[in-house]
């Protein structure tokens, strides 16, 4: 029998997904007390199945890489985006300079009970199938969290657990953002919801090249949304799409799930020729239909930490997921908000400069991946009279995807740089140039740029117009923010060294796996 919730924990982590165990992983590495409770019983299934190539730094540095690496999850090598019918797909490649650079795509279940248990065996108290169903607030300063009550149904439990600090990982539902400070606010331009299905049968993109097992992500041609299709470590392709919820009203209406998802594939080229005669699988989560739909809202709170409290992965905010962002942002708020309490326990930074620090880290990430979304979308809903992410004589995105290449390999949150060398001032002028890049393209058009697109600011949210002003309005958030990272020392000189551990050092571009890393 296992061993009851304690009374009293100094961390506790409210969900174990890749947030949750992240940072209930660091916390107790550093002999801290901490809980995780976690509603769901693991291994459960969660969408979100390919990863970049930072989380395998962020992995070693909690002492997990091997384990996770031998568990035979798919390789990835890059990423490949084909965002207008008329031109050859992109290609990021996560191995050019250091094999060992790659991501992985992932059966999630697999992956996320891996972290999960991970935690427990660093010292973490786990508890899988336990609820947090509400908090219980100081008496003195009612903002500031002390207890919660949680209940496990499956084993007929309850109680109240006292903590010193928490860390609200509880994924999308939320817990802190949505059920007390309320905060949470939808990217109309991006309120968009995701429809799949899993396949056997298909080939992999890249077969017989360097590229094996990348996934491939195109556009639809009737530029509504675009599509993915990842090779996932049970045999499977999964294949998806995401559309903003204006768009899916009237391709749904008198179809069934099933009919709908089908129906998309005629906007296709590229997913069409990979995917042959291949045959839809089973439901993985046990339901009737194959065919699986969500809504996959864009989202970020405001208050992401102050005080005693920390706020991390899609507790605190969530990005379309063109760009595989989800578990690279987990991780990165993961670090952060433990590191953040470390930082305050060990005296070496006042709570609110923690706190502040924080909010500082996560938003940056944050937003340097949101309008690289945002431009990506801006590409797609074009069409082919758009040239957001291209000059007008170039008949490619080779230029805009290697300009983009540190946030959207993850890399660049890390301090790796491009030739993988753990240049950090290299790093720093790449981050630069992606961002100013970015950021060219929502305060004019490239040069000889076509204005028109094929959907004109007609009152539909999924248009062109939004993703500008929802692009705009993220920055100038950002600029308010940026100022809290600089003069906060004592928070600083922790991540850094982190970071420092995390980076990655070769010897040359013939290394074939990442250098051994010293824990902390």
């Amino acid at each position: 029998m296992s061993a009851p919730v304690p009374s009293k924990t100094t961390v506790l982590v409210v969900g174990g997904g890749p947030a949750g165990s992240y940072a209930a992983s660091v916390l107790a590495r550093r002999n801290i007390d901490v809980t995780v409770l976690e509603a769901a019983k693991f291994p459960r299934y969660h969408i979100g199945e390919s990863l970049l190539a930072s989380t395998n730094y962020f992995l070693e540095y909690i002492g997990v890489r091997e384990k996770v690496l031998s568990h035979g999850f798919v390789r990835k090598p890059g990423g490949a985006f084909k965002l207008r019918k008329d031109f050859p797909a992109a290609y990021t490649n996560f191995v050019d300079h250091n094999t060992g650079n790659h991501a992985l795509n992932v059966n999630r279940s697999e992956y996320d009970d891996l972290l999960f248990r991970h935690a427990g065996s660093q010292g973490a108290h786990i508890f899988d199938e336990h609820r947090v169903t509400s908090l219980v607030f100081s008496e003195k300063d009612p903002n500031r969290p002390v207890a919660a009550n949680w209940e496990s149904k499956a084993h007929g439990t309850s109680g109240t657990i006292a903590f010193d600090y928490i860390i609200d990982a509880a994924g999308r539902q939320g817990l802190l953002s949505t059920k007390y400070h309320k905060d949470r606010k939808m990217t109309q331009s991006l309120k968009n919801s995701a429809v799949w299905a899993y396949w056997k049968g298909a080939k992999r993109y890249g077969e017989g090249t360097e590229r094996y097992g990348a996934p491939m992500i195109e556009a639809l041609h009737d530029n509504t949304g675009w599509c993915w299709y990842i090779p996932i470590n049970d045999d499977t392709i999964s294949i998806g799409f995401t559309m903003h919820e204006e768009f899916v009203k009237p391709k749904k209406e008198g179809k069934t799930l099933e009919q709908f998802y089908l129906d998309q594939f005629q906007f296709l080229t590229d997913v069409n020729t990979l995917k042959g005669n291949a045959t839809m699988a089973p439901n993985k989560d046990g339901q009737a239909s194959p065919v699986y739909m969500a809504s996959d809202y864009s989202y970020a709170s405001d208050d992401v930490g102050r005080l005693n409290y920390r706020i991390a992965g899609d507790s605190a905010a969530f990005i379309d997921p063109f760009f595989s962002s989800g578990v690279h942002l987990a991780f990165v708020g993961a670090l952060s908000a433990a590191l953040s309490i470390i930082s305050v326990i060990d005296g070496a930074a006042d709570e609110a400069t923690a706190a502040e620090f924080h909010e500082a880290e996560l938003k940056t990430a944050y937003t340097r991946f949101f309008v690289i979304v945002a431009a990506g979308y801006k590409q797609m809903r074009g069409g082919v009279k758009a040239n957001v992410l291209n000059d007008v004589d170039e008949k490619s995105f080779d230029r805009a995807f290697n300009i983009i290449r540190p946030v959207i390999q993850g890399t660049g949150d890390i301090g790796v740089d491009s030739n993988a060398q753990g240049d950090l001032k290299l790093n720093e002028q790449e981050v630069r140039g992606t961002m100013d890049f970015v950021f060219r393209l929502f305060s004019h058009p490239p040069k000889g740029a076509v204005e028109n697109h094929d959907h004109p600011d007609d009152g539909l949210h999924g248009n062109v117009a939004d993703l500008d002003r929802d692009a705009r309005a993220r920055l100038a958030s950002l600029s308010k923010t940026i100022p809290h990272l600089m003069g906060y020392d004592g928070v600083k000189h922790i991540l850094d060294d982190a970071r420092e551990t995390i980076r990655l050092q070769v010897k040359g571009d013939t290394a074939t796996k990442l250098a051994p890393i010293v824990p902390v």
